[in-house]
């Protein structure tokens, strides 16, 4: 006792022991371990995820977190100082872990949808992660398990918006801040034609013909966070095809956001479009422009062509006798008669003038420049026109047109109504001539053919 209280008091009075400590060290150090233990018993009284700690040499359980009661069912202490094999059956339900005689072969690493027994006997998909501590000697094996669930329905859903993306019908497009192309689904490669690889090495400008359209959509982006327009797409093999395109900017966790563009292919639209429209502009019968058309491309080419103020002409054509023709030779022959008065027409003047039939056995030609013309040489070119195309296609009546041509220098009181009013006039005053001249028998009996 004496010797006892003597080491005692040598080490209260800075004295050693064996180890060269001072009772001050041991108090300091089991001060800190029991923090530690402290520490450790909240992680495992509050983990979400199940700890378990196994003995390295047994396989025993030495110690688990709250949660495996609510999770797998157990109560702890029916858990405690029993083998893994408890809530890890058997091999096959071990995996990769590879447990002999309870023990894993493998301590360190990831382990996913591990299968965990419950106490009702069903089993639980878990993720694992195993790790082997040494401290003093002593070994101990951590196993950490955390529900899978949240992460496979996560995965789920990149899995279902992956396949939506990829099955879409129209083409869909990922870039980063910088436009760069990260991801493009199957269309998109069908669209323009790369392969995957290729795709994700281009920029989206390098998809447009034109840098315009990619730096309005940019602004666009820029400005809105958002844009949609109809657009020109250039494939690989340098022929373009129309799009109906839609971008959206989507913060992501990084600082820089990424867009999603989508691309719908419209080319067959966009020609079925300009189609229909040249359908209700054109005359079904003779292919010339409509009274529509005509008002629509006549206004245009005047509005465009103010700023120089040139000198227009229309000419006002009138196919004589129309109705008797119908009348007497049916409506096949006053068809023939329309044709042909549009064919010469067409064959008269040039592409750049506007043709049209505005009804019945009216037609109208817009000239622009007008150099040279005067109704005399317009008479003689339509003369000719009609001589040449009846060698080759004779008709079974006379062809007879009355004309009426007017010219103007175009300026901003210049209106379509008022040069078809004008040129009207004039028109008619040909017709009286020409009515003095040929009768209705000349129309139905005469074999020569006159204008």
């Amino acid at each position: 006792m004496e010797m006892a209280s003597s080491f005692e008091d040598g080490l209260q009075n800075g004295k050693h022991d064996d180890n060269g400590d001072t009772v001050a060290d041991l108090k300091k150090r089991n001060a800190e371990l029991y923090r530690k233990l402290k520490s450790l018993e909240i992680v495992f009284r509050n983990a979400v995820d199940i700890l378990v700690v196994i003995d390295a040499h047994t396989g025993k359980i030495l110690r688990i977190s709250d949660t495996a009661e609510a999770v797998l069912g157990y109560e702890r202490s029916n858990l405690i100082g029993k083998k893994l094999t408890k809530i890890l059956p058997d091999e096959k339900m071990a995996g990769h872990l590879r447990l002999k005689e309870g023990i894993p072969e493998i301590v360190d690493g990831v382990f996913l949808d591990q299968k965990l027994k419950c106490y009702d006997d069903s089993f639980r998909s878990m993720d694992m992660t195993i790790s082997l501590m040494n401290s003093n000697g002593l070994s101990a094996i951590l196993l950490t398990f955390r529900d899978t669930s949240e992460r496979k329905r996560h995965q789920d859903d990149m899995i279902k918006k992956n396949s939506a993306l990829e099955s879409a019908l129209s083409a869909m497009i990922i870039t980063n801040s910088s436009w760069k192309i990260d991801y493009a689904n199957a269309e998109a490669l069908n669209y323009w034609r790369y392969s995957r690889t290729d795709m994700l090495r281009l920029d989206i400008s390098d998809l447009l013909p034109y840098i315009g359209d990619f730096e309005n959509l940019k602004e666009c982006i820029e400005e809105r966070g958002q844009w949609d327009d109809e657009i020109e797409c250039q494939r690989r093999d340098s022929t373009t095809f129309m799009a109906y395109a839609t971008a959206m900017t989507v913060d992501t966790d990084d600082e820089d956001p990424c867009y999603i563009l989508s691309f719908l292919d419209i080319t067959k639209r966009v020609r079925l479009e300009k189609r229909l429209t040249e359908l209700s502009l054109r005359d079904s019968l003779t292919g010339l422009y409509n009274r529509r058309g005509f008002m629509t491309l006549g206004k245009q080419l005047l509005d465009s062509s103010l700023r120089k103020q040139p000198e227009i002409g229309l000419l006002y054509v009138d196919l004589d006798y129309l109705k008797l023709i119908n009348d007497e030779l049916g409506h096949s022959e006053g068809d023939k008669a329309l044709e042909t008065t549009a064919r010469i027409l067409r064959s008269s003047f040039r592409d750049s003038d506007i043709i049209a039939r505005l009804g019945g056995d009216e037609f109208v030609v817009l000239f622009l420049d007008t150099t040279g013309l005067t109704a005399e040489s317009i008479r003689d070119r339509i003369d000719r026109q009609l001589e040449e195309t009846l060698r080759s296609k004779p008709l079974s009546f006379t062809l007879s047109l009355s004309i009426g041509y007017y010219s103007t220098v175009l300026c901003y009181q210049t209106q379509i109504g008022l040069l078809l009013n004008c040129a009207d006039s004039l028109m008619y005053e040909d017709k009286n001539k020409r009515r003095k001249s040929i009768s209705e028998d000349d129309i139905l009996r005469r074999k020569d053919q006159k204008t």
